[in-house]
């Protein structure tokens, strides 16, 4: 195994560490294509190691490197066998005046010497291998050497002997505890076993020269005899029972660690994995601190190993965040952990020659040639097929500083009890999903959203829900790229709506998961910003001053006092100004606690689609046995009928809402009242007949404008017509619509107006059928399409709804208050 840290001469190959804020990302994806890297693999000749070459020029000397795997030789000694074999070496040809650093690990060495000249290359090739293949003497002047490191290894024990298979992946050279120097019997059973072809590999780093002198020394030198067979130790088995031991002493009193290690026969997926998962920004490092107990990602670490990957994650919990149920919050954060592992080892796309790729980076020419020699003994398994994933857990917990608890001597077993619980509770998905494949189009869209809408606000904080959904899709953009990410505001939902085409290149999965993953990360999983919810809120306060806003705030004060946005989503201009953008996040962090839904509308197949479902599923954090349900809501008193006036600035037209409640949940009411609004609009409907006078020199001048429509939740609906005039023609305007509002419920409607209407709602729903973002929120809600009423149901409907003492009227004129403020002058 071999690991690379950010710090050089360390016996690993690849590693990512995120500690204390400080990360630097491996990055994969947009790699070089293999073919333009300066690397080969060169035949040295029969019973020879071959001998893997990385060209490159203006260091000021080369280097060589030779790499062995220990796997399978005394296993039970652990990390003692590399270290004492590379001390041994690297002793010898001190003894020859080569100056070279070798580290041993948990089961295999490196050396790298650098090299001056092609001569010296040929000089040092012989060198390393008498240094291997000698064997030892009694009297061995290196066996000093030998015994400084294994007491110093001896000296770093693992904390406790759980971790001896984390320290396997990783490779990490600890030691056991007890560990004994070596005999010269067994280190040199240890030599014999591991110094010979099969299980060594030999590199260059520099110029063709050197490349070919040190290719000219190994098929000129001696053969090397045969290694035993390399077969390393099984790997745990896939799952595993949990292991959790008591880690007081190593962590802080109270606190946990979480460590989960993912195996698979290809170390390329391993280490891909590790720039995706060891990113400060990433998804894990985003999950974990979306959690009630923040998790700290401490490090990520891939290993290449002889016989595949390891990656091992490492996560804290702070005793603070521990403070109540311990087992359930370790739990879904391990949970949560195993889970995301899966998902990225498992869809992460790494080269074949990927340790080509990271040798080629090295900026010194050791390294370069020390990654390049493992890498040659890891190759092997490049190919393997399929993913094969095994994956483990392992818990340390200290004990709290009230050691008297009765309870502590059962939080082991809880906690195993726990993570059994949360992991399956993270396999069950916890999203309402809704998909329809839409072969051929151009994007893929994907809606997240909250089923409850606006439900739980009331006058204070109209309009949070709206906030949260600016401030969310305002966060998604920044890692959005060239995807759309838009606000979902409606009185039935809040979410966000993300869509946008493939990348070249990218597989229809990988295209929906993206997508996925910016839509579900701001909304259901990330905390938002404060800089977002302050400039959503600013955002909606300016929306909410203009005119027609203040006017349609003014209405649904009227008419729901207690749950204005139950009518209109966007909200009041006092519940956007009261709400406190605290209130704004713990409302946000409360959508992310209830029941979500989303919709994908795929252009490929259904697996795409599935793909997205199952992306946005694993951001939502779940606890086992939660209840994801809306909060309950109180019944609404109905809405008072009469005349309110609003004051608006001076500059403004005069504006009237004549409003018809309807029935609460009443489904064929509002769809009568929807055709009723296409009766009455357009430039030949009912409401352009009432108002737009007979003879061109009436003399009350006609309405600016009207419209008609149906707004509001169905717990909150209400048929509404807007006119809109000069001030001094306002008031005939009301009247002439309260009178036309009296002729239809007298029975006016006849079958012109049926046909009218029906051919108006035909093409309003044309219009939306043509609409992709249309037809994701109609996926997304999901509903049954209302039946058109029947003329006689419609006529029935209108006799019914429409008498005149259930108008709602507000009027908005210019006046002193330009801050709107409701009074009413008739209402009951």
């Amino acid at each position: 195994m071999l690991t690379w840290k950010r710090h050089r001469r360390r016996l690993l190959l690849l590693t990512f560490v995120a500690s204390a804020g400080c990360a630097e990302p491996i990055r994969v994806a947009g790699l070089q294509d293999s073919k333009s890297l300066a690397s080969a693999t060169r035949n040295t000749g029969d019973r020879r190691p071959p001998l893997t070459v990385i060209t490159r020029e203006g260091d000021a000397q080369g280097a060589v490197a030779v790499a062995v795997t220990t796997d399978g030789v005394a296993t039970d000694r652990g990390a003692m066998v590399g270290v004492a074999l590379a001390a041994l070496v690297q002793e010898r040809l001190a003894g020859k005046g080569i100056e070279a650093v070798a580290v041993g690990g948990w089961s295999g060495w490196r050396l790298g010497a650098l090299v001056g000249s092609p001569a010296q290359a040929a000089l040092i090739i012989d060198a390393i291998r008498w240094a291997m293949l000698t064997p030892l003497s009694a009297h061995e002047p290196a066996l000093t050497a030998v015994a400084r490191k294994a007491s110093a290894l001896a000296s770093r024990p693992l904390a406790n002997r759980a971790l001896v298979e984390i320290a396997r992946c990783t490779g990490e050279p600890y030691g056991q505890g007890d560990d004994p120097p070596p005999s010269v019997a067994e280190l040199e059973s240890w030599r014999s076993a591991s110094h010979g072809l099969g299980r060594i590999a030999i590199a260059t780093a520099g110029s063709e020269p050197l490349a070919d002198a040190t290719a000219r020394g190994l098929a000129q030198s001696e053969p090397w005899p045969a290694a035993r067979a390399s077969r390393p130790p099984a790997w745990p088995a896939d799952d595993a029972s949990t292991v959790v031991y008591d880690g007081s002493g190593e962590l802080a009193p109270g606190g946990a660690r979480i460590i989960v290690t993912a195996r698979t026969k290809t170390a390329q997926r391993a280490v891909a994995a590790a720039g995706v998962l060891g990113n400060p920004e990433g998804p894990l490092a985003s999950r974990l601190q979306s959690l009630e107990a923040p998790g700290h990602l401490r490090s990520v670490t891939a290993t290449a190993h002889v016989d595949g990957g390891c990656l091992a994650a490492t996560i804290d919990l702070s005793s603070r965040d521990l403070s109540s149920d311990p087992p359930g919050k370790i739990a879904t954060a391990a949970a949560l952990a195993r889970q995301e592992l899966l998902v990225q080892m498992t869809d992460v796309a790494a080269p074949a020659d990927l340790g080509r790729i990271l040798s080629t980076r090295a900026s010194d020419p050791r390294e370069a040639a020390e990654r390049a020699a493992w890498w040659g003994l890891a190759g092997d398994y490049a190919q393997a097929a399929g993913v094969d994933l095994h994956v483990n857990l392992t818990v340390a917990v200290a004990a709290s500083r009230d050691a008297s608890d009765p309870s502590a001597r059962t939080f082991t077993a809880s906690v195993r009890t726990e993570i059994d619980r949360a992991t399956l509770g993270f396999r069950a998905p916890v999203v309402q999903a809704r998909t329809r494949v839409e072969r051929g189009q151009g994007e893929v869209w994907i809606l997240i959203g909250t089923p409850c809408g606006t439900l739980p606000e009331g006058p204070s904080d109209a309009g949070a829900g709206a906030a949260i959904a600016l401030a969310a899709a305002a966060q998604a953009s920044r890692a959005a790229g060239d995807a759309q990410v838009e606000p979902f505001t409606a009185v039935d939902g809040i979410g966000v709506l993300v869509h946008g085409p493939a990348h070249r290149g990218e597989s229809p999965e990988g295209h929906a998961r993206r997508l996925a993953d910016v839509a579900a990360r701001a909304f259901a999983a990330d905390a938002l910003q404060a800089n977002h919810i302050s400039q959503a809120r600013t955002t909606l306060l300016l929306g909410a001053s203009r005119a027609d806003a203040q006017t349609l705030a003014g209405l649904a004060n009227a008419l729901w006092p207690a749950h204005p946005s139950w009518f209109d989503a966007n909200g009041t201009p006092f519940g956007l100004a009261t709400v406190s953008d605290e209130t704004l996040a713990l409302r946000a962090a409360a959508i992310r606690a209830g029941p979500l839904r989303v919709a994908v509308v795929s252009n490929v197949d259904r697996p795409q689609a599935d793909a997205a479902v199952r992306a946005v599923d694993r951001w939502i954090a779940r606890r086992p046995g939660e209840s994801r349900v809306c909060p309950p809501t109180s019944t609404l008193a109905p809405p008072r009928s009469g005349t309110y006036a609003l004051d608006r600035a001076a500059a403004a037209p005069s504006e009237a809402l004549i409003a018809v409640p309807l029935p609460s949940g009443d489904a064929a009411a509002r769809a009568a009242a929807t055709w009723l609004a296409a009766a009455l609009g357009g430039p030949s409907g009912l409401l352009a007949r009432a108002l737009e006078p007979s003879a061109p020199d009436a003399a009350t001048p006609p309405p600016l404008s009207w419209s008609a429509s149906v707004i509001g939740s169905p717990r909150a609906q209400a048929l509404v017509v807007r006119v809109t005039a000069i001030d001094a023609a306002l008031d005939g305007a009301v009247a002439q619509v309260r009178a036309l509002v009296d002729r239809i419920r007298q029975g006016a409607l006849g079958d012109e107006d049926y046909v009218r209407a029906r051919a108006a709602v035909a093409s309003t729903d044309l219009t939306a059928s043509l609409d992709p973002r249309a037809r994701a929120v109609e996926l997304w809600r999901d509903e049954p399409r209302p039946s058109p009423p029947s003329l006689d149901a419609w006529r029935e409907f209108a006799a019914s709804a429409l008498h005149d003492d259930a108008l709602v009227i507000l009027a908005a004129r210019p006046g002193v208050d330009p801050a709107g403020r409701l009074s009413s002058h008739d209402g009951k």
